[in-house]
């Protein structure tokens, strides 16, 4: 169950890698779509950030558990999950009330919208270190190999 645990933590390490490659195509598209308009570039990132990367988040958190991996790696498998709620309930959220709307930002509102990127280095942070973790957890559960008997 540990290699299976290992696995779930390489996927959504996978998943935070395209959350980056998502937000720069999507930042990068000309002429610039309407905000919130159907169909744009940045939809991947919307997608894969609000959807892909929680569920991955709890699975990998489900998975740990019953590899009994501990409770810190349970903790840290449920981070980016943890991250991805701030990012929608409170830098979204405070920037909006310093003035962001869907049509405009202000100085202040860009200020908080820069936690955006910091909170996605957070979560990268955190699946690369849980992979590196699982990855160690797995091999120590490898049983050693047997000598023949003859």
């Amino acid at each position: 169950m540990r290699k299976v645990f290992f696995v779930f933590t390489v996927l959504m390490f996978v998943s935070v890698l395209a959350q980056f490659y998502f937000a720069t195509f999507g930042a990068f598209e000309r002429p610039a779509p309407a905000l919130g308009a159907e169909g744009g570039a940045i939809t991947p990132h919307v997608l894969n950030g609000t959807m892909v990367l929680p569920i991955l988040s709890i699975l990998t958190t489900i998975v740990a558990a019953v590899a009994k991996a501990g409770g810190r790696l349970i903790l840290l498998s449920i981070t980016p999950l943890l991250l991805i709620v701030v990012q929608l309930f409170v830098i979204f959220e405070l920037a909006g009330m310093m003035g962001a709307t869907m049509d405009k930002t202000t100085t202040g509102s860009l200020v908080v919208l820069g936690f955006h990127a910091l909170d996605g280095v957070a979560i990268l942070w955190a699946s690369v270190v849980l992979m590196k973790k699982a990855r160690d957890l797995s091999k120590a559960a490898a049983p050693a190999p047997q000598a023949a008997v003859a």
